[in-house]
């Protein structure tokens, strides 16, 4: 039997978008700042709290821990406009593989 692409896509399950605002959005950064220790996790160097995270996501931009990393100024603007873009960006995918599991990236 020949599945038409709409009746595929209809069962295919669709990835939650979280957005946080306030005090929510707050604290998830607040947790990521511990839990990357303050720094960049690229090139060590600390970050000010209150910094927003960055995102590193898999095509849809959630407020999640799980694709939420720390950069300085100087990697975030690299991971974005960079020579060495791709290499932050693979960096910062391998740490959070590393912290939470491959399935991160294949939701």
């Amino acid at each position: 039997m020949f599945v038409s692409e709409v009746e595929f896509m209809l069962h295919i399950p669709k990835t939650k978008i979280i957005r946080l605002k306030g005090q929510k959005l707050a604290k998830l950064n607040e947790r990521i700042h511990q839990r990357d220790q303050h720094k960049c996790i690229y090139c060590g160097n600390r970050v000010d709290p209150g910094e927003k995270f960055h995102h590193e996501h898999n095509g849809i931009k959630s407020d999640q821990i799980e694709y939420g990393v720390l950069l300085c100024m100087d990697c975030h603007t690299e991971r974005h406009h960079g020579k060495k873009c791709n290499d932050v960006k693979e960096y910062c995918r391998k740490y959070l593989i590393n912290l939470y599991g491959e399935s991160i990236y294949s939701k």
